[in-house]
């Protein structure tokens, strides 16, 4: 009889074990918001992107057994949760104990959520970054090409005004040497015309003596 009560123990004892998996896989499906597992680690926003980051790079964890969705959308899994915990506490060894047990994701799983759910995302904004740059670099080049175009016309009208003042100048120059010479020579013609009045003057004056 006691072999056949062995028996039956080890036969219950099978079940109970597996009934303990599912359980354990169904707590790696449950995903957290970014503020609840914030709260659930008591680890800021920047804390929180630390160890994902060290669990990725380090622990060679798949992203996407960490993290799903983007910008508010992102969401945590239970895996993150227990994996981050271990790493602040320092519990190195259970941590790499998890991360031997941790579950990959399939590739076609893996390309479809990066593809919808973070780069496609990216990809419209930088897109709408470089749009936004290049209508704002090409408005800022017609403005700069139409200062220089009109600093070049307002350089070239002062010039023109420079050369017409000198012409100006030049011209009221050979005018007054013109009238100085005019006037010099009146004054000789004057001058003249006196002295000689004069010298016939007094020889009349000297004849009637």
């Amino acid at each position: 009889m006691e072999p056949e009560n062995l028996a039956v123990i080890d036969v219950e004892s099978e079940p109970i074990d597996n009934f303990v998996e599912p359980e354990e896989l169904e707590e790696t499906e449950q995903w957290y918001s970014a503020l609840q597992i914030q709260g659930l680690l008591r680890l800021s926003k920047a804390g929180l992107q630390q160890s994902i980051s060290k669990l990725q790079s380090i622990y060679g964890l798949d992203i996407t057994t960490l993290r799903r969705g983007a910008a508010r959308a992102t969401q945590y899994s239970e895996l993150a949760r227990k994996a981050c915990k271990l790493l602040n506490a320092g519990k190195l060894s259970e941590l790499r104990k998890l991360v031997e047990n941790a579950p990959t994701a399939s590739p076609a799983s893996q390309v479809s959520t990066l593809t919808i759910s973070e780069y496609t995302p990216v990809l419209d904004r930088r897109i709408a970054e470089l749009k936004l740059v290049s209508t704002s670099n090409s408005a800022s080049l017609n403005q700069n090409v139409m200062q220089l175009l009109q600093q070049i016309a307002t350089e070239n009208q002062a010039a023109q005004q420079r050369d017409s003042d000198l012409d100006n100048a030049e011209i009221n120059a050979a005018q007054n040497r013109g009238a100085a010479r005019a006037l010099a020579v009146f004054q000789a013609e004057q001058k003249a015309q006196a002295e000689v009045l004069a010298q016939l003057r007094a020889m009349k004056l000297g004849g009637a003596e």
